[in-house]
């Protein structure tokens, strides 16, 4: 009888964490669909002054991600892109390249993450260095403008939105301790294939 009891809450555990990770993965999905929403309007808004598409590759970087996109991705890619997930072991590499970028495309383009979804967007952050906001895009956009053109309507205020995800990752973090991880841990996206299991 102790043992049945011991597996039900084992299999019970199982559910909630199940059930608290559907969650959190809920959270993260509709914070992605606010930035999607977001970055069409910025999009269409600047569409004469932005050079973005399919085969344009320079912010296609070697990034690290939060822990709560790494394992979202991941998970999304176990059902849609498994081929990838199965390349195993990658061999070091000192590219600068995003190891998911094939042909000057994302090869998984519907679940990068949130970097990823704002290339090519004028962003404004607080400046590291001082209290002054700085402006940063591509420099392949905007080359026809000054920085006049920039208004707090027209920009990808980033803080904010950066925080948001932030606090999401602890969410995640605190619901999944057997990771291990520290609050700013963040994780190269060429891990996914590195490590795939």
């Amino acid at each position: 009888m102790a043992l049945l009891v011991l597996v039900y809450d084992k299999i019970r555990q199982s559910f909630f964490n199940l059930q608290d990770m559907n969650t959190i993965y809920k959270e993260y999905q509709d914070f992605i669909h606010n930035v999607d929403v977001k970055v069409e309007q910025l999009t269409k808004l600047h569409a004469d002054n932005m050079k973005c598409g399919r085969g344009c590759d320079l912010c296609c970087l070697d990034f690290s991600v939060f822990p709560v996109e790494f394992y979202y991705i991941k998970e999304q890619m176990k059902q849609t892109a498994p081929e990838l997930l199965a390349q195993g072991t990658l061999p070091a590499s000192e590219s600068k390249w995003c190891v998911l970028l094939k042909d000057r495309a994302c090869s998984i383009y519907p679940l990068r993450p949130y970097i990823c979804r704002t290339h090519g967007l004028p962003l404004v952050y607080m400046s590291e260095t001082s209290d002054e906001m700085e402006l940063s895009f591509c420099e392949e956009n905007f080359t026809e403008v000054d920085d006049d053109y920039f208004e707090i309507d027209n920009v990808w205020e980033q803080d904010s939105l950066n925080s948001e995800l932030f606090m999401i990752n602890q969410r995640f973090l605190a619901q999944n301790p057997q990771l291990n991880l520290d609050p700013i841990t963040l994780i190269p996206l060429r891990d996914l294939i590195a490590n795939p299991l």
